[in-house]
C-alpha cells in the first residue's frame, strides 16, 4: 500500500452541505488542481464573461509557493468550456513539508453540492494529473513522511469514529503525541543502555567497562517495570477497535435464543437472521450474530450453544463437543458476557459452569434472569438491581437490558488513555519486549555466563518490538492492516 503520484478525494462528508472539500496531495497537487481553478477577486460577485479555455497560471493562483496560502478562486467542476457553470470557492495551499501529509497539498473549498464535487474530482482525474486516493492514503502519506507515527495514525481514525466526548478526548490526546513520547522515552532509555553495553565490545581486549553489570541490570529492571505498567494500561481497553461483541451465555434452554430474537427485533442494525427457538435443550449448536444499536452504541450480539458440564464420555468430534469447544474461542473475542439463568436459584449452578471455561482474561459479566413473565415493565424498572430481569416472550425488560448493555460497553470504551486499536496492536509487542528483557536479566544472573553479546541481542529484540508500536519498524502488511480501515479521503 505504499503510495506514489498525486492523489485526490472528497474529504468532506458526502451529502448536502453548505461547503464541500476536495483534497489533493502529491508533488503535482497544485498543477492538478489548477485544471478546475481560476483566480477570483474578492469583489467579483459574478463569474467572468470571457471564454476561459486555458488552465490558470500557477503564479496567479499562488504567487508565493514556498509558504501556505489561501486564495479566492472560481471553480469550474465541468471544465472551463462550461463558462456559465463556475462556482465561487477558495484554494488552500501547503508547500512540501508544511501540510498534514508532508507533501505539497491543496484543498478546494466550494459549494457542498455532491454533483459539483463529483464533477470536480472527475475533471481533475481526466486530466491525468491525479488519481483517486485509496482508503487512508492521506494519513498513510503523513506517516511515511514522518509527520505522524502509527499511534497517531490510529488516533486519527479514533477521532473520526468517536461516539462520545470521552472517546474523542482520548483520541485527540493520543493524536497530540502523548503516547508516542512515552514510547520514545522508553526506547531512548533502552538504546542508551544498549549503546553503552555494545561500546565495550570494541575494547574487550583492553578491559574497559562502559557500564557495570549491576548498573545494566538496574536499568533493565526499571525498563521492565515501565513496560509492565504500559501493558496493564493497554489491557484495560476494549480488546478490539471493531464493533464490540456481546455473548449470550448460559445453560441449554434458559431462553438465550428467545432473548437474542427479542433484542434483535427491537434494536437490529440492518438485516439479521432469527435464532431457532425450541423447547428441546441443546437446539443451538452453531452461533448466530446480529448487529444492534442503542443510544448511539453499536455492538454485535452473539447467540451460542448452551454451556454444559464437561462429559468425558463425549466424543471430541461430536456436534455437542465441537459446540462446547467453540465457546472458548468466542470468549476470546467478547467484550461483555450476558450470563443468563432462568431463575435466581439457578445462579450458583450457572457461574459454576462458567468457571469451567477457565478464561485467560477478565471479561465483564452482566447477569440476566430470563423468563420473568410474571413481572411488569414498571416493576422491573423500579427494582434497579444489578441483575437484569427480562421476559423474551412478552418483551418485558428488553429495552432496559439494552440500555444496560450500552452503558457497560460505553464505560469500557471510555476507560483508559489508549484507543482500542492501538491497545490491541501494542499488547503483543509489549509482551515480546518484556520477555526479551526477562531473558536478558536471566543471562545476567547466571554466574558462569560472561558473554555480553547474547544480552545485547535480547536488548536489541526488545528495542525492535518497541519500534513496532510507533512504526519505527514496520512492514507493508502492517500498514495495509491499519490504513485499510480508514474511509476514502482520510
Amino acid at each position: 500500500m505504499f503510495s506514489d503520484g498525486t492523489i485526490i478525494a472528497q474529504t468532506s462528508a458526502p451529502g448536502v452541505a453548505r461547503r464541500g472539500i476536495v483534497r489533493l496531495s502529491g508533488d503535482d497537487a497544485l498543477r492538478a488542481a489548477a485544471v478546475v481553478l481560476y483566480p477570483r477577486d474578492l469583489r467579483d460577485d459574478l463569474p467572468p464573461t470571457a471564454q476561459l479555455n486555458e488552465v490558470a497560471d500557477l503564479s496567479r493562483l499562488v504567487p508565493e509557493q514556498t509558504r501556505p496560502t489561501i486564495a479566492n478562486v472560481w471553480v469550474a467542476p465541468w471544465g472551463f468550456e462550461e463558462r456559465g457553470r463556475l462556482i465561487r470557492g477558495a484554494l488552500y495551499y501547503w508547500p512540501r513539508g508544511r501540510g498534514f501529509t508532508g507533501e505539497q497539498a491543496v484543498e478546494i473549498h466550494t459549494l457542498g453540492s455532491q454533483p459539483a464535487l463529483n464533477a470536480t474530482i472527475r475533471t481533475i482525474c481526466a486530466s491525468g494529473r491525479a488519481r483517486l486516493a485509496e482508503r487512508g492514503e492521506f494519513t498513510l502519506r503523513a506517516f511515511l513522511s514522518g509527520r505522524i507515527d502509527l499511534t497517531q495514525a490510529e488516533a486519527t481514525l479514533g477521532a473520526i469514529n468517536a461516539s462520545s466526548d470521552k472517546e474523542l478526548q482520548t483520541s485527540l490526546k493520543q493524536l497530540s503525541g502523548t503516547l508516542s513520547r512515552e514510547f520514545d522515552e522508553l526506547r531512548d532509555l533502552l538504546l542508551d543502555a544498549l549503546s553503552e553495553l555494545e561500546a565495550g565490545f570494541d575494547f574487550v581486549d583492553e578491559d574497559i567497562e562502559f557500564i557495570t553489570r549491576a548498573d545494566l541490570r538496574e536499568r533493565v529492571v526499571t525498563l521492565r517495570a515501565k513496560l509492565n505498567a504500559m501493558l496493564e494500561r493497554a489491557q484495560t481497553r476494549v480488546g478490539s477497535d471493531q464493533t464490540p461483541r456481546v455473548l449470550l451465555l448460559g445453560a441449554p434452554n434458559v431462553g438465550k435464543s428467545s432473548l437474542f430474537n427479542a433484542l434483535g427485533n427491537a434494536f437490529a442494525y440492518g438485516v439479521r437472521e432469527n435464532a431457532l427457538v425450541s423447547d428441546v435443550a441443546g437446539t443451538t449448536r452453531d452461533y448466530l450474530e446480529a448487529e444492534l444499536v442503542d443510544d448511539g452504541v453499536r455492538f454485535t450480539l452473539v447467540d451460542a450453544a448452551g454451556l454444559e458440564q464437561p462429559d468425558a464420555n463425549l466424543a471430541p468430534s461430536s456436534p455437542r463437543a465441537l459446540a462446547q469447544a467453540q465457546l472458548a474461542k468466542l470468549f476470546d473475542r467478547a467484550e461483555l458476557i450476558l450470563a443468563c439463568y432462568d431463575s435466581p436459584s439457578a445462579r450458583k449452578t450457572a457461574f459454576e459452569k462458567i468457571s469451567t471455561l477457565k478464561l485467560e482474561r477478565e471479561i465483564p459479566i452482566l447477569e440476566v434472569v430470563t423468563k420473568c413473565d410474571d413481572l411488569s415493565e414498571e416493576t422491573i424498572a423500579a427494582e434497579n438491581q444489578p441483575v437484569a430481569r427480562v421476559s423474551a416472550r412478552s418483551g418485558c425488560g428488553v429495552t432496559a437490558l439494552a440500555r444496560r448493555i450500552t452503558n457497560a460497553l460505553r464505560a469500557q470504551l471510555e476507560s483508559g488513555e489508549i484507543i482500542p486499536s492501538t491497545a490491541l496492536r501494542c499488547q503483543e509487542a509489549l509482551r515480546n519486549a518484556i520477555e526479551a528483557l526477562e531473558n536478558a536479566l536471566r543471562l545476567m544472573d547466571e554466574a558462569a555466563f560472561q558473554d555480553d553479546f547474547l544480552i545485547a541481542s535480547e536488548l536489541r529484540l526488545a528495542l525492535e518490538q518497541l519500534g513496532l508500536v510507533t512504526g519505527r519498524v514496520h512492514t507493508e502488511d502492517l500498514l495495509d492492516r491499519i490504513f485499510s480501515r480508514f474511509c476514502i479521503g482520510k
